[in-house]
């Protein structure tokens, strides 16, 4: 009787002391059972031993909880919200705003303006406008476009490029590798947007000037050892392996862009001298970071959710201080 109102008392203490811990009933049970040697325990338990025992669960429960939980920043909240409510009014999903570079006004972790400007000048630009959204701790107060209330009736020929002229700028660069199709439109010249709808082959290209690209090689090269220099400190400081960061990004892209089993197959930790992977001690907000790349790309030409996400982890407790999604349809051609 004294050892099952010892056990008992155990017991309660692990599940008072792991009541915040993200463990189930379940593994507390089995974990205090093998630690004990579950009902066949008939020596004495000391307080060393179950300190030992809590302080073990501890310890495991919360390495599993920093490397599969995804912790967002308020500023990435306010981003994937503004994604959602555009689409939401507008029907203009991720792989439209690739066209648009997105920024936003306010940090104080509350109240967010987050706006989306088109990739381009003059004519292309005014066809496409910009969109605002308003995001107050994570409630949207207010959604617009610069062109609401203008036809985009009429496809191309329409006086403003909505979602549905978007979504076929999105069908054909992702085909013909280029955009100059579009302003030319935008200017108003006769052009056939559909002309020459031919993938094109991912072959090597031609090295022009060979002696250019070694020197550009040797800067990046030299680039990257004064990035690694200066994140030294933010290195020592991080709570996280450099792979559990990596891990980190990976699962808040997977989570914030709902990625299929497919997209995420084709996710890819990208660290070369032009897409460095570094520690930072300054930054997001003067807090250290690891900042790192992803890429992702078909064999068959661009498809959904393709292209380039930039991840700033805090290495002090994991959030996902930064991201950001380029499909790279804007930048070609």
């Amino acid at each position: 009787m004294k050892d099952n109102r010892l056990e008992q008392r155990i017991q309660h203490s692990l599940n008072a002391e792991l009541s915040g811990l993200n463990t189930t009933s379940w593994q507390r049970d089995q974990f205090f059972e093998n630690a004990t040697g579950g009902n066949k325990v008939k020596r004495k338990l000391t307080y060393s031993l179950v300190l030992a025992i809590v302080l073990l669960l501890i310890a495991a429960t919360a390495l599993a909880y920093t490397v599969i939980t995804t912790v967002f920043s308020p500023r990435v909240d306010a981003y994937t919200i503004a994604n959602r409510a555009l689409e939401e009014k507008y029907g203009v999903n991720s792989s439209m705003l690739g066209f648009f570079s997105r920024d936003s006004l306010g940090n104080d972790e509350h109240r967010f303006t987050v706006i989306y400007v088109p990739q381009f000048e003059g004519a292309l630009a005014a066809k496409l406008g910009s969109y605002r959204v308003v995001v107050s701790d994570e409630i949207v107060e207010s959604v617009s476009w610069s062109l609401d209330g203008i036809s985009t009736d009429g496809g191309f020929d329409a006086d403003a490029w909505g979602a549905e002229q978007l979504a076929e700028m999105v069908h054909i660069v992702s085909v013909t590798n280029n955009t100059s199709r579009f302003a030319k439109k935008a200017s108003g010249e006769d052009i056939d947007l559909y002309a020459d709808m031919e993938r094109i082959p991912d072959g090597d290209a031609e090295d022009v000037f060979p002696e250019v690209d070694l020197q550009i090689e040797k800067e990046m090269a030299l680039y990257r050892q004064e990035v690694e220099e200066a994140g030294k400190t933010s290195e020592a400081q991080s709570r996280f392996t450099r792979d559990e960061l990596i891990e980190l990004g990976r699962q808040g892209i997977i989570e914030a862009y709902h990625l299929d089993a497919e997209q995420q197959q084709r996710l890819t930790f990208y660290d070369t001298d032009y897409f460095i992977a570094y520690y930072s001690t300054i930054g997001i907000d003067n807090r250290p970071t690891f900042n790192m790349n992803f890429q992702s790309w078909s064999e068959d030409g661009w498809q959904e959710g393709d292209g380039v996400y930039t991840v700033v982890v805090n290495v002090l407790d994991g959030t996902i201080e930064y991201l950001e999604y380029d499909t790279t349809l804007a930048g070609n051609g």
